[in-house]
């Protein structure tokens, strides 16, 4: 009842500073100041272990014409795959962090851990954000306008995008 949410692909890196990508929908800021988001991961999955090493993490968020990237890093394991070259995606280094941003997104946000906890069988991460950035063509009055086609998750393999924005005055 919670969806559609934004989906973002989630990088982090191996400790020979290999990246891995993964899809989640699981994701909310939590403070404004400073500038946090959280995100809520398997806690057996290969991500979790390698944001906890590394305590740095990207999140970068797909258009709609990247679905088929999206479903590749949601549905693989990135533990003796490459989902980045499978999904046909390139990283390239990032601003204030050592984990590298996915060029095709066309929004990014570099991450600092800065806690965690135990919800089930999920981690929830609390990562501030260090640098936020995006194809300046696709924001209005620092918001997504309708040119940036935002991928929203409805479930499963199932996928939206935003089609009525409106102002309540």
């Amino acid at each position: 009842m919670l969806h559609p949410r934004p989906v973002v692909l989630v990088c982090s890196v191996d400790s020979e500073g290999r990246p891995n990508v993964m899809a989640c929908s699981w994701i909310t800021p939590v403070s404004e100041e400073p500038p946090m988001i959280a995100l809520s991961l398997w806690r057996r999955g290969y991500t979790h272990q390698l944001i906890e090493a590394k305590k740095e993490f990207t999140v970068n968020i797909p258009s709609a014409d990247m679905v088929k990237a999206v479903v590749i890093a949601g549905s693989r394991s990135g533990r003796r795959t490459n989902k980045l070259v499978i999904a046909g995606l390139t990283t390239q280094p990032s601003k204030k962090v050592s984990v590298p941003i996915i060029e095709q997104c066309i929004g990014h946000l570099e991450c600092r851990l800065v806690d965690f906890m135990k919800v089930g069988e999920c981690n929830l991460y609390v990562g501030e954000v260090l640098a936020a950035y995006a194809d300046e063509d696709l924001m209005t009055n620092g918001m997504w306008n309708e040119r940036a086609n935002v991928l929203l998750h409805v479930g499963d393999k199932i996928f939206t995008t935003p089609h009525v924005s409106f102002e309540v005055k």
